[in-house]
């Protein structure tokens, strides 16, 4: 069974310490950062298997995550780490230029040599998805069908075949309904391409574009995207070979979605395995006896309705992982016996909404009473 983390990382320090525009000041993100090396480097001696961010921009409050540039802190992580994987969850493709995304991502995966997880989503934050993706345009939306939600679903679709073609075709052109590369009329006249390179013809005229240097891993990096309220979403990455990540605490929906994924890589010509294509996980709320962790999990419970069950966002709580190290060790057991994941992630918020020392404490026993049991069954 493979561990992963999804940091969420906060400008405040706890929940009864807010600080008025926190994510604008330096001393709360270098503590942030001081806090995010220690859970990485625990992680790494642990054994998980990978850590992931978001990508949220123009987050002022400090809440939610403080996460503008999730590449640039996977090389973080990856420079404080030795064989820890990192990686997005995810990229929010239809605002983003998806050649830029795929070269971003290939030079991450050079740099931790293969160490690199790449993830996709499509965006729910008006407040900077509206802003960064207006040259299309794109709109922020929930995953109701609606005019804006089609046109994100085919804008992500779309740039995942251009980053797919970037990382494993040396030279590629493209015509879609939103990107097109190279950009008609395109002139190169750089004389050593021809000799050295490709996508020129004799007239200096662009055919095709490229990246440099491409992925470390062949053909590509591991791809995840987040559950989205759409089955159309996840039949779109089973075919692609992903894996969803579903923090949905319903477990019949959980046992839907893996049947639809299995369902749609049978028809892609794989044979999945049992509880394959999902990561399941959620919050962890753990402390050496129950009255401890009681309190802890009624206090995440509380910062989890203050930040993300309010517009615009409406997100209903996720799975919890409540409890003392063996009780935890049931729930993700009964979850593996029944359903087949062998793929958890767990959400490691920090400073807030505990405290820095908290926090990490958390992680400590996690990492030190809960991980072992697995690795016993393993053997």
């Amino acid at each position: 069974m493979k561990f992963y983390l999804m940091f969420n990382p906060f400008s405040w320090e706890r929940m009864d310490e807010p600080i008025k525009l926190g994510g604008r000041r330096t001393d709360r993100y270098q503590h942030m950062l001081e806090q995010l090396a220690a859970h990485a480097e625990l992680a790494d001696r642990a054994g998980f298997e990978g850590v992931f961010f978001s990508e949220q921009h123009g987050n002022i409050e400090g809440i939610p995550e403080v996460t503008a540039n999730p590449v640039l802190l996977d090389l973080f992580v990856a420079s404080r780490t030795e064989r820890l994987k990192v990686g997005q969850l995810g990229m929010t493709l239809p605002v983003s230029n998806p050649l830029l995304v795929a070269d971003q991502i290939a030079q991450l995966d050079q740099l931790t040599g293969g160490r690199a997880l790449a993830g996709f989503s499509r965006g729910n934050t008006p407040r900077w998805a509206d802003q960064y993706g207006q040259h299309i345009p794109m709109r922020a939306t929930r995953s109701d069908k609606s005019e804006a939600d089609e046109r994100n679903l085919r804008a992500l679709q779309e740039c995942w075949q251009i980053i797919k073609l970037a990382w494993t075709q040396d030279v590629f052109s493209f015509d879609g309904e939103f990107w097109k590369f190279p950009v008609p009329g395109t002139k190169w006249p750089y004389p050593h391409t021809k000799t050295w390179g490709a996508g020129v013809d004799e007239d200096d005229n662009l055919l095709g574009v490229s990246i440099a240097p491409g992925p470390y891993q062949t053909p590509h990096p591991r791809v995840f995207a987040p559950m989205s309220g759409r089955s159309a979403t996840v039949r779109f990455w089973a075919r692609e070979g992903a894996t969803i990540m579903c923090l949905t605490p319903r477990e019949d929906l959980v046992k839907g979605m893996l049947e639809v994924y299995a369902d749609e890589a049978y028809q892609a010509g794989r044979t999945p395995r049992r509880g394959e294509g999902i990561i399941a996980g959620g919050t962890l709320s753990i402390a050496a006896d129950e009255a401890t962790a009681r309190k802890r999990a009624d206090l995440m419970s509380e910062w989890d309705s203050m930040v993300y069950s309010v517009a615009p966002y409406h997100l209903p709580h996720p799975m919890a992982f409540n409890g003392t190290p063996t009780q935890i060790v049931d729930q993700i057991g009964r979850l593996h016996s029944e359903l087949g994941i062998n793929e958890f992630i767990l959400t490691d918020y920090f400073p807030a909404p505990h405290g820095s020392d908290v926090s990490l404490e958390m992680l400590q026993l996690f990492a030190e009473e809960v991980l072992p049991a697995f690795r016993e069954k393993e053997s």
